[in-house]
């Protein structure tokens, strides 16, 4: 693994010559420097304005490539000592057709939309996005290998007017919110972007080709930018949390228990320099973040979340590479939350086992040097758990469930040249105590050709945790060839991951000891044909072994078709095939023990209608059925939206999922006659119904109230038990366990939020939350419900206060 990273390393040295050098192929597009103030009014009144260059001849990139827009764009740009300022005109020969929903911040509805795009170090690779409405809505993001990071966060100042002639934007980027080289003489790319929503129309200043892999590096320049220099960015955002909570369980006495408390704490943002960023969070508090989404996981494999605390999807996309990092492990369960059981004492009973560790704080630098070299370091530390336990004389004793416990993670990412990188990534966890400590280092590579069409790409793990008497290390490696440019793209991977290899200490793995070989091809038009603005056509198969015994696992293969009508539907149909028996070596729960798993057959497709319309809605489904009788997977899912007007809107999403004679892992009971244990599987039918609604009134750009509401229940009733046989088949037993049971998962999300001030927000939220599993109750799912809210539930409301400091702005204020 070291050789590798070195080897690496050494390309990238020699690689990078020619990674900042400028194509003067390119659009480019002057600076004004303005010594007078601009103020922010949505009116391009100052004489400056009159100075600056235009940016001007959009060209579409969507639905027609290439085509000039319905509507001409005018940009210009001034700058000073403090920021940048970006004046648009939007003309629009229909002024009030221009479409307009409110939204919350980084949220784009139904809307015409602005953006200037920066990449002020030329990588073609790390940018910045800032996109207003014509309600003058805020939308930003961070561009990087990893994709658009909508959760990054700047506070900058935009201004809107709609006139007789279009609209006009007016826009002030502070310094403190990019990063850029320390020169005297700045060249950047740049690009603008206009979306006209009621005609789909996407068109860029700087022509964004769909047939070429990658956005920032099809970007003009901004020249002329001189004498800048980066502000000291030091910024602080204290809140306060105020929680009151409600448990309500009928079997408990008394039914109703209270509580309250109070938190506080900061966000420290800080500028170690030009170009890199210290971040931290002290005692932090996400009650605001979403509830997840808790399903009935009958699987070998971990359910995996989505991360909705805002520390942990801002600016994490340095951390994001090779996919080592799953943030969710950081506050997340105790190490030893499910083993409570086995140490209780007799007549002893479980009275408290936290879910969630507490999270202490949480710290990131990261960065980019003039050179490309990304840096970034993250810490966090959570603290000791423990469950509270209770014996039949009423005396209590706790049992840690987790050590004070410590996680890093380290990256360096190379920027080399046309659109290429090579990245080195190591996350640590160092446990207190007598529990294990883990090790994983993994490089990344992509390497492009000079037409950014053709990529060889890879990457190498080592996985180690270290117990008391021994050293568990696995490793992880893929290689694979693409073709990324052009209507016909292809490629060739191949992945493998021992039996040992294990990342799930801070990284999500859902099983190792596979070794898979896939190959893809698809044919892709960007051009109207017919009654459609484009589509395509694709096919993928995949060949998989296990790693440890190296035997066949399965075959699939899978072909799709897709494309956008001309009235702006979009199609997707697909197939999924499996023509030979599968090995499944997971199901079964036991090391070298698998299950022959039919062939079958899934048919599906998927529809969603204009979204320019008041009225929208979403349908897909996909039918899978096997070579075993009465065996079936049927799911559907269906959401309609219906936009009342421009501030409110309410969407409602059903979905199933309706298994049919279904066989899965039951469990395993010893055998006296052999003395090993036996595998039980079942044949069971499962019926699963999530109801998701969700609506939203919007008072203004900066206010808004947001309510969701989630019931998933899910109903599984055994037909018959089964021995798993040596060779994966089943064979007749007398198990007789009950693992029947209804599942439900509610919750209630309402959120009033205020932005009273540039980043500072007042938030207002109702929580309520319910899970309940019964083993004995086969109901059907209204008499479910209708028992529904007699289970143990919490109700919660709390208030949060989020003030925004900037040091600059405090100093200016008391001059």
């Amino acid at each position: 693994m070291k050789k590798l990273t070195l080897l690496l390393l050494l390309c990238a040295s020699s690689y990078f010559v020619m990674a900042q050098s400028i194509d003067f192929s390119k659009k480019t597009v002057s600076a004004f420097r303005t010594e007078k103030p601009i103020i922010l009014d949505g009116i391009l009144n100052e004489e400056d304005w009159q100075n600056a260059a235009n940016a001007v001849d959009f060209i579409q990139n969507q639905p027609a490539f290439g085509a000039m827009p319905d509507q001409p764009t005018e940009v210009k740009i001034l700058y000073d000592n403090t920021g940048l300022y970006i004046g648009a005109m939007l003309h629009d020969t229909k002024p009030d057709s221009i479409l307009q929903e409110l939204s919350q911040r980084d949220q784009l509805g139904n809307t015409d939309w602005f953006g200037l795009f920066i990449d002020a170090y030329r990588d073609g690779i790390n940018g910045f996005g800032f996109i207003v409405t014509p309600a003058n809505v805020q939308f930003d993001a961070k561009y990087s290998t990893m994709g658009e990071d909508e959760g990054w966060d700047a506070v900058w100042e935009s201004k809107t007017q709609i006139t007789p002639e279009g609209w006009v934007v007016e826009i002030k980027i502070p310094y403190s919110a990019i990063r850029f080289p320390k020169v005297d003489e700045q060249t950047w790319h740049i690009n603008f972007g206009r979306m006209i929503r009621r005609l789909q129309q996407k068109n860029f200043w700087s022509p964004v080709n769909p047939q070429v892999n990658g956005f920032l590096n099809q970007a003009g320049y901004l020249t002329e930018v001189r004498d800048i220099k980066s502000p000291l960015r030091l910024q602080a955002t204290p809140f306060v949390a105020i929680y009151g909570e409600r448990y309500h369980d009928n079997n408990n006495n008394p039914v109703n228990s209270f509580g309250r408390s109070f938190n506080g704490g900061m966000d420290i943002k800080y500028g170690i320099n030009d170009a890199f960023t210290l971040d931290m969070t002290l005692i932090p508090d996400f009650g605001e973040a979403q509830s997840d989404n808790q399903v009935l996981n009958l699987s070998p494999f971990e359910v995996q979340f989505n991360e909705n605390r805002q520390f942990f999807t801002e600016g994490t996309e340095l951390f994001n590479k090779g996919n080592l990092f799953y943030s969710r492990r950081i506050g997340g369960q105790p190490l030893h939350y499910g083993t409570v059981g086995s140490k209780l004492n007799e007549g002893e009973t479980i009275v408290e086992n936290p879910q969630q560790a507490q999270l202490y704080n949480a710290t990131k630098i990261s960065g980019r040097t003039t050179k490309g070299l990304g840096i970034g370091f993250f810490n966090a530390t959570s603290g000791r758990s423990f469950a509270r336990v209770r014996d039949a004389e009423g005396s209590e004793r706790e049992i840690e469930t987790d050590p004070l416990t410590n996680f890093n993670v380290f990256v360096l990412d190379q920027n080399l040249k046309y659109n290429s990188f090579v990245s080195l990534i190591n996350t640590t966890v160092l446990r207190n105590g007598e529990d294990y400590d883990a090790n994983v280092t993994g490089t990344v590579f992509s390497l492009r050709n000079k037409t950014n069409i053709y990529e060889f790409a890879g990457k190498g793990v080592l996985s180690q945790q270290y117990f008391k008497d021994d050293t568990q290390l696995g490793h992880s490696y893929n290689l694979n060839f693409r073709k990324i440019g052009g209507n016909w793209i292809y490629g060739l991977y191949y992945s493998e991951d021992s039996d040992t290899y294990n990342i799930n200490d801070l990284g999500y793995l859902p099983n190792n000891n596979v070794r898979a070989f896939q190959g893809w091809t698809e044919y892709n038009v960007y051009k109207a044909f017919w009654k459609f603005n484009r589509g395509g056509v694709g096919f993928w198969n995949r060949y998989a072994r296990i790693y440890n015994p190296d035997v066949y696992s399965d075959y699939g293969l899978n072909t799709y078709v897709w494309a956008e009508t001309k009235g702006f539907w979009h199609l997707n149909i697909f197939t999924y095939h499996e023509p030979f028996v599968t090995y499944d070596y997971f199901e079964a729960r036991t090391p070298g023990r698998f299950y022959r798993y039919p062939t079958n057959n899934n048919y599906g497709f998927e529809i969603n209608t204009d979204s320019r319309k008041r009225f929208r809605v979403s349908v897909e489904t996909n039918f899978r059925n096997f070579s075993e009788t009465g065996r079936y997977r049927w799911n559907w899912y269906i959401s309609p939206r219906y936009r009342v007007n421009d501030k409110l809107n309410f969407q409602f999403s059903i979905g199933t999922n309706n298994f049919g004679n279904d066989v899965g892992f039951v469990n395993r009971v010893n055998n006296n006659d052999t003395g090993s244990q036996d595998i039980i599987f079942g044949r069971r039918d499962q019926l699963t119904l999530e109801n998701i609604f969700t609506t939203a009134y919007n008072f203004s750009q900066n206010m808004a109230l947001t309510f969701r509401m989630r019931h998933y229940w899910s109903r599984v009733e055994y037909n018959s038990y089964h021995l798993l046989l040596e060779n994966g088949g089943l064979a007749d037993t007398n198990y007789a366990g009950n693992h029947n049971g209804n599942f439900d998962a509610f919750n209630i999300d309402m959120i009033y939020r205020w932005r009273f001030a540039p980043g500072s927000d007042i938030f207002i939220i109702w929580k309520n939350a319910l899970l309940n599993f019964d083993e004995e109750a086969q109901l059907g799912y209204f008499d479910n419900l209708n028992g529904l809210f007699r289970a143990p539930n919490s109700n919660s409301l709390s208030l949060k206060v989020i003030y925004f400091l900037d040091y600059n702005n405090i100093v200016k204020s008391h001059r």
